[in-house]
């Protein structure tokens, strides 16, 4: 199907766009019920997933400035939801991981955010929701493999 018109391009793009905007309201605003914010959860979920990791590699993977990221890591810290460790081979160097009340407002937040989708996709039957995951998922693999820099005559990363 690789004779798109402009249109259905245009569309899709137009829908894409418009579904990630309103899902990043509609968990802004769950959120904001547990005290935490979107740029927040982010954060609290990095340092999770990487265990005990550094600031430096948070700010590099989520692409936040080091300020930015240095003000979410105090507020988080503050609400008892992280701590900074030292590391045990270079003691200059802080850790973060995530403490008992972080992994249960993650847990709590997920919890709430899943019943949203359910709550959307339950508009589908059975076979559409089987039909838009592999179709999402096949999506997800072709953006990832697509460089971007290739259409606007650049070589790089």
């Amino acid at each position: 199907m690789g004779n798109l018109s402009d249109e259905q391009v245009q569309a899709i793009g137009y829908h894409l766009r418009e579904i990630t905007h309103m899902l990043k309201r509609h968990l802004a605003v769950l959120l904001a019920s547990e005290g935490l914010t979107l740029p927040q959860m982010l954060v609290l979920r990095r340092i999770r997933e990487k265990a005990e990791v550094t600031l430096g590699e948070i700010a590099v993977d989520l692409r936040l400035a080091p300020s930015t990221l240095s003000d979410i890591i105090k507020r988080l810290e503050r609400d008892g939801l992280v701590e900074k460790i030292s590391d045990p081979r270079d003691m200059r160097v802080m850790r973060l991981r995530v403490l008992t009340k972080g992994e249960e407002l993650l847990a709590r937040t997920c919890s709430i955010y899943n019943r949203h989708l359910r709550n959307i996709l339950a508009h589908f039957n059975e076979s559409e929701v089987e039909a838009l995951s592999r179709s999402l998922a096949r999506l997800k693999e072709y953006v990832d493999a697509e460089d971007p820099n290739k259409l606007v005559g650049r070589d790089r990363p």
